[in-house]
């Protein structure tokens, strides 16, 4: 899961604080309310602020939801060379979220942040090179990226790993390895994999084609 879903929390508690305040009387008209402080930190450059910012227009939390307002606070943040927002910017050019959709700048920003650990932009060149989504299709690049990130415990990229290996996809076919992996992101109660295991499990004669199938809803799930 990524830190925008992970922030989202957060965000609605100080939101709810901040509808209690305006229920009370006005004590003093020149308080600034949470959002408002949030935002004066952002303008004075905190990047993490600017990132929650971000957040908050994304999904409209406390303001009225603007991608493209999203989009730039992201953008002032990712400057700065924050991977949250470097993989948050990156992903708005591979949907076209507050930007014009570009698949090269996409990549360049999951690059960016994949280069600094980030698990999810690790993923999301996964994804990119298994699918060939605006890249060529690279499936020992994809292997490489997944298993980044699938080592420092993203169970969305445990389960892309073990659907490789155990079809052979930019690895040498090993199951047991791929059962592996599958089991490590079935644990974090990740859906397709314990879904892929109970095929495995089960001796299906299409097997491939089960797991092909699944593994092409990877594309959509950045």
């Amino acid at each position: 899961m990524n830190r925008l879903l992970i922030l989202l929390p957060a965000i609605v508690m100080m939101m709810n604080n901040l509808c209690l305040a305006a229920d009370k009387p006005a004590q003093d008209a020149s308080a600034s309310t949470p959002i408002v402080a949030l935002i004066e930190m952002a303008e004075k450059g905190n990047k993490n602020a600017q990132y929650d910012v971000g957040v908050i227009y994304l999904y409209g939390r406390g303001v009225p939801k603007d991608e493209n307002k999203a989009f730039e606070w992201f953008n002032k943040a990712a400057a700065s060379g924050y991977s949250a927002a470097e993989y948050a910017v990156g992903r708005m050019y591979y949907y076209g979220h507050g930007i014009a959709q570009s698949g090269k700048l996409a990549q360049e920003w999951f690059r960016k942040a994949a280069e600094k650990g980030n698990a999810d932009a690790q993923f999301a060149l996964g994804v990119m090179f298994q699918f060939g989504k605006d890249v060529e299709k690279n499936l020992e690049a994809a292997a490489k990226w997944y298993r980044s990130a699938a080592e420092s415990g993203l169970a969305a990229a445990q389960y892309a790993l073990g659907a490789m290996y155990s079809l052979g996809q930019g690895v040498e076919k090993d199951l047991a390895k791929g059962i592996e992996w599958l089991k490590k992101s079935s644990a974090q109660k990740y859906e397709p994999a314990a879904r892929t295991l109970l095929i495995i499990e089960s001796s299906d004669p299409n097997l491939e084609i089960t797991i092909r199938d699944d593994q092409t809803k990877l594309s959509d799930s950045l």
